[in-house]
Formats: C-alpha cells, structure tokens, sequence
C-alpha cells in the first residue's frame, strides 16, 4: 500500500513538473550588420550568445539570423524570426567569404573559403558587442564590422 502511495506521489510530482515548463517568451529582435559602415555583410551570420549559462539552457539555444542583401536580420530562437528571450547577450558575427572554385564530383571545392571578418567579432568569450533584448524596446542594434 505504501508503495501505490509513493509511486502515486512520485508521478504526480513529474506531472506538475512537466506542466511547469512553459515556452520562453520572444520578443521582436533585429538590427542592422554594416562592413565599414557602408556595406551590407549580406550573408554573415549573426548569433546572440546569453550571457548566462543557465538562461542559455532554458531557452534551449541561442538566437540566430542570417543578414539579408541590404544588411538587416531579424533574429529566431524557436520559430523562423520570432525573435529572443528578454536578457543579456554577447553577439558574435562570422561572414564567410564564398569559394569561386568549382564544386567537385567528390564533393570537394566550392563552400566557404575564409573570414572576411576580424577574429575579435567571432569569440563569444570576448566579444565586441554586447546587447540586452527587452520587452517594450525597439531592440533594432546596429552592428559595425571591419
């Protein structure tokens, strides 16, 4: 009898806990990555690392976004441009420059060839840029490269 007690009490527990996890709240999120102030870096791709460990394990990630041809992105942690959890981030930015080689038959050649960034702009240990999402901001950032 104890035991059905505690299995009762122990499935019960699980089941409050389940219903706990709620899906983190995005907010709109986005901005602008210009290379020498002038160029969009079309392609570059834009990750929005937490500042906390812990507030990255509870969203599940970190949000992302590819810049389009006239440098603008448009953040998505879950869903296709839903934005970023309200917090603090270190935002690192990498654009690849695009092989002119010709892809193989073995798979070999084309893809990426190189940064055409600084290495400071890819640590999200030292990061250059530092941005807080919060609800009721524009949270629009520009993002200046060289």
């Amino acid at each position: 009898m104890c035991r059905v007690a505690a299995f009762s009490v122990l499935v019960s527990a699980l089941a409050i806990v389940g219903c706990g996890e709620a899906k983190l709240a995005t907010v709109p999120a986005g901005g602008k990555v210009m290379f020498k102030k002038s160029t969009p870096a079309a392609g570059a791709l834009v990750v929005f690392h937490p500042v906390d460990d812990a507030f990255e394990r509870k969203i599940g990630g970190k949000p992302f976004a590819t810049v389009k041809d006239d440098g603008s992105f448009k953040l998505t942690t879950k869903e296709q441009d839903d934005g970023a959890p309200e917090g603090e981030y270190n935002v690192t930015v990498d654009w690849q420059k695009k092989s002119t080689a010709k892809m193989s038959l073995t798979g070999e050649g084309g893809g990426a060839a190189g940064s055409m960034l600084n290495p400071k702009y890819g640590n999200p240990k030292a990061t250059v840029f530092k941005f807080t999402v919060k609800k009721g901001d524009k949270n629009e950032f520009l993002i200046e490269v060289d």
